[in-house]
């Protein structure tokens, strides 16, 4: 139920309307509590406050109808500086960081300041007629909707302000690698004692030959899978699930899912219940993907190295990000694919993942379109030499030595400048030195605590 409310109010945080509609309806609210203030705060005071009282009927109706058109206007120039900033967020990142401005708080509640003024200040008008005295006007009222539009010229400044600075790609790598951040932050530290578990041994040996395919009833990518309701259904009907989708994977219908074991005591409920329990929706969302942020930051490199844009610094920037990532990564357990009940019983085998297999999805494409820029190869190559320091478990440290082989070897296919080929070679030999002092400085240090320990 949690993973299933988290890819919900994924949706709603990245897109646009809520917000608005949310501020829309507290104009009501805040209407309804400037009336009530208007039959309780003295005439005498209003009427002697300048910056309460509002003149005449004509006056307070004029001013309105003012604020209406200003912030009606002012609303257009905000809704079209935010689609011209899409636009280029677009076209120079690419279209799937479009989410990424969508889900700027600062913006939707700038858009929903704008949508809130305009809405309060055509109810305000219903209250004051033309030839109203003075001692008849909303004076509160009208002053509130007068506060809430010199607030739009203020937040149009802030919003100026935060859409030249949203525009740099710095800053959108940055956003981008914060929700990556988020992501590594969010899974349990390492354990020494903890390792991947082997999910195809913990199947029965006939598993293949007793068990029923289970197919999805949708097409998309899957979102989010109930580990734990997985494992209380099939313990409470007997039976052993394969699973061979993950979060993040793309489904067509009639697809296979997985397999239940044994096939006889799938009935078609029990099938239809495993399926409800893996939730397929029309876009991917980073609810149990690790890989969805990652995708976003290889894509930003991928463009800025592509040859229309050709900007090698910003792939720069992105190999940075990774790195701090990654290097956070290597400090947290990846879960297991298998997963048991409580008596220890396997019940559910996923597809597992890995330490290895999130570092090809961060490298390989952007080792590939680098071959022929130096400076990032090199770049790629101290990344991994910084992230060896970093390295917990040796399969960490394979998997890095395997990348930095792979990127020094595409960096130096067809270059035929000597000092490159030197400058490359150089930082694969120190990324090879770092990776095989750092499981020894670690095997060495925990052995000198050990020895300390009482």
């Amino acid at each position: 139920m949690i993973k299933w409310l988290s890819v919900w109010w994924e949706l709603l945080r990245t897109s646009l309307w809520p917000v608005p509609v949310g501020m829309l309806l507290l104009s009501v609210l805040l209407y309804d509590v400037a009336a009530w203030a208007d039959g309780v705060v003295p005439d005498e005071w209003v009427l002697n406050t300048w910056w309460v009282r509002s003149g005449s009927g004509d006056d307070a109706r004029n001013l309105l109808t003012t604020l209406v058109s200003a912030i009606i206007t002012m609303s257009s120039v905000v809704f079209s500086i935010t689609v011209v900033a899409l636009s280029l967020a677009a076209n120079q990142f690419g279209s799937r960081l479009v989410r990424i401005y969508m889900a700027d708080i600062r913006t939707k509640l700038a858009l929903g300041l704008f949508v809130m003024t305009v809405f309060y200040c055509l109810l305000a008008l219903r209250m004051v007629e033309k030839d109203m005295p003075a001692a008849e006007i909303p004076h509160v009222t009208v002053t509130v909707g007068l506060a809430l539009g010199l607030t739009c010229v203020l937040a149009l400044l802030f919003f100026l302000h935060q859409v030249a600075r949203s525009i740099v790609a710095d800053e959108v790598i940055r956003r981008v690698a914060s929700e990556l951040e988020a992501h590594v932050a969010g899974l349990p530290p390492l354990a020494a004692h903890q390792r991947a578990e082997a999910g195809d041994g913990a199947l029965p040996g006939d598993f293949d030959a007793r068990s029923a395919i289970l197919t999805s009833r949708k097409e998309g990518y899957v979102q989010a899978v109930g580990y734990d309701r997985l494992v209380a259904l099939a313990s409470r009907h007997g039976v052993v699930l394969r699973l061979d989708i993950r979060a993040g994977d793309f489904m067509c219908r009639d697809g296979w899912l997985g397999a239940a074991y044994p096939a006889d005591a799938v009935t078609p409920e029990i099938a239809g219940a495993i399926q409800d329990t893996i939730l397929i929706g029309a876009r991917r969302t980073p609810t149990q993907d690790i890989e969805f942020s990652l995708r976003h930051l290889v894509d930003i490199a991928l463009r800025a190295l592509s040859p229309g844009i050709n900007d090698a610094n910003t792939a720069l920037v992105v190999v940075e990000r990774l790195r701090g990532a990654l290097s956070h990564l290597m400090g947290k357990h990846i879960p297991g694919p298998v997963h048991r009940d409580g008596a220890g019983a396997v019940r559910v085998v996923g597809k597992a993942n890995s330490h290895a297999g999130i570092l090809d999805a961060a490298l390989n494409q952007i080792r590939q379109a680098a071959a022929d820029q130096p400076a990032v190869i090199i770049h790629l190559l101290g990344a991994i030499s910084w992230m060896a320091e970093h390295v917990q478990l040796p399969e960490q440290r394979a998997a890095l030595l395997h990348h930095a082989r792979l990127i020094a070897a595409a960096g130096l296919r067809g270059l035929d400048e000597p000092r490159d080929r030197q400058n490359i070679e150089e930082a694969l030999v120190a990324a090879e030195h770092k990776l095989e002092q750092v499981l020894r400085t670690r095997a060495r240090n925990r052995t000198m605590k050990s020895g300390r320990g009482p």
